[in-house]
C-alpha cells in the first residue's frame, strides 16, 4: 500500500472548505467586495462563484495526484507540493473572482457608530481560562521530574502523515520538556491574540450589525479558550507517553488527533457562519481599497489592530498599524522559545 494514501484526507479536505468559505461572510460582502443588497443572490454572482469553485476542484484532482503517485520514500516533496498547490491556488482563485466582483462595488456608507457605554468583555471562564491549561502543563512537568527513572532511553517525538514516528529523541530535559514549553508558547500565544482582539478590534462601526460583531467576537474567544485547553491536554498526554510505554491503539494517535481538532473546531465554525448570515448590509466598516487582494488589511487611518477577515472566519491585522508589528513581534517571540531550546 502506497504510505502516502493517509495525506488525501487533508488533501481531499481542503478543497471541501474552500468550496463553502466564500458564503462564509456578512451579508454585503462578496469576495471580500462590498456589494448591493441582493447581488449576492443574482446571476453574476453565483457565475463568479461557479468559475472559483470549478477551479478549486481541478486544483484538488491536480493535487490528489501528485499525492498519490509520490512515494514518500522516493518523492518526499510530493506531499507539500501538493499542499502547496491548493493553497496558492486558491488564494489566486479569490483574487480573480475578487477582481470580477469590484466593478459591482458600491461605496459604504460613511456613517460610522460607537457606543458610549460598552459592555464589559474578558476572556470567557475569566482567570481560569489562563492558569488552567498552565497548571496542567506545570503538573504534568511535575510527574515526569518524579518519574524520571520511567521514561524510556529513546522515544518518538514526531510522527508522519501516515501515523508512524519519523523523529526520535532521548532522556534528556529538552527531549522530555521541550513539549511542555512548546504547549506553554503556544497557549501564550493564543491567549494573546485573545486579548489582542479583546483591546483593539472594532466594536460597532456599523450600527445595524453592532449585536452580530459582539456575538462574532465572543465566539471567536470562547474558540481560542478553547483550543488554548485543547492544546494544553494533548501536550500533555504527548508528554506523558514515554512513561507509559507501548502505545496500545499503534499508528492511530496522530489520525485520532487531527480527527478531534476537527470536532473541536466544527461546532465553532458553524455558529460564526451562522452570525455572518445574521447580519445586515452595509459592509463591515472597512474601505475596500484597503483590502489588498481582498485578504490583507492596510488602513494607517485605523487604530485598529484587529479586523474581522472577508476571505474567511475569524480576524486578520491592519498591516499598516505600526501597533500591529510590536505585538506581531511579542507573538513570535513567544513562538521561538521551542526553538531556542534545542540550542541550549
Amino acid at each position: 500500500m502506497n504510505r502516502a494514501w493517509p495525506a488525501i484526507f487533508p488533501i481531499a479536505l481542503l478543497p471541501l472548505i474552500f468550496h463553502w468559505m466564500p458564503l462564509w461572510r456578512r451579508n454585503g460582502i462578496w469576495f471580500g467586495v462590498t456589494v448591493a443588497p441582493g447581488y449576492t443572490d443574482g446571476p453574476e454572482a453565483r457565475s463568479v462563484l461557479h468559475r472559483f469553485r470549478i477551479a478549486i476542484w481541478l486544483l484538488a484532482l491536480a493535487a490528489v495526484t501528485v499525492t498519490a503517485l509520490g512515494a514518500p520514500a522516493d518523492f518526499p516533496w510530493a506531499f507539500p507540493a501538493a499542499m502547496t498547490l491548493e493553497l496558492a491556488g486558491a488564494l489566486t482563485a479569490f483574487a480573480h473572482a475578487r477582481r470580477q466582483t469590484l466593478p459591482h462595488a458600491v461605496s459604504p456608507s460613511p456613517v460610522r457608530s460607537a457606543s458610549l457605554t460598552v459592555a464589559p468583555e474578558g476572556l470567557p471562564g475569566g482567570f481560569a481560562a489562563v492558569l488552567v491549561p498552565f497548571a496542567i502543563l506545570g503538573a504534568t512537568a511535575l510527574y515526569l521530574s518524579l518519574n524520571w527513572s520511567r521514561i524510556a532511553e529513546r522515544f518518538p517525538v514526531h510522527w508522519g502523515i501516515d501515523g508512524s514516528p519519523d523523529r526520535w529523541s532521548g532522556r534528556t530535559w529538552q527531549g522530555v520538556y521541550t513539549p511542555l514549553l512548546l504547549g506553554a508558547a503556544h497557549c501564550g500565544v493564543m491567549l494573546l491574540i485573545g486579548l489582542g482582539i479583546l483591546r483593539f478590534s472594532p466594536r460597532g462601526r456599523v450600527a445595524a450589525n453592532a449585536a452580530a460583531s459582539a456575538q462574532f467576537r465572543r465566539v471567536i474567544l470562547q474558540f481560542l479558550v478553547a483550543a488554548v485547553w485543547g492544546m494544553a491536554l494533548l501536550l500533555a498526554a504527548v508528554s506523558l507517553a514515554p512513561v507509559l510505554g507501548e502505545r496500545p491503539l499503534g499508528n492511530w494517535p496522530p489520525i485520532l488527533i487531527a480527527l478531534g481538532l476537527l470536532a473541536l473546531a466544527i461546532p465553532f465554525v458553524w455558529r460564526l457562519i451562522r452570525i455572518g448570515r445574521t447580519t445586515g448590509g452595509g459592509g463591515d466598516g472597512t474601505p475596500d481599497q484597503c483590502w489588498k487582494l481582498g485578504i490583507f488589511y492596510f488602513n494607517p487611518a485605523d487604530a485598529a489592530i484587529f479586523v474581522e477577515k472577508r476571505f474567511g472566519i475569524g480576524y486578520t491585522i491592519n498591516f499598516a498599524n505600526r501597533v500591529t508589528w510590536l505585538f506581531g513581534g511579542l507573538i513570535l517571540l513567544f513562538s521561538l522559545v521551542p526553538v531556542l531550546l534545542r540550542y541550549l
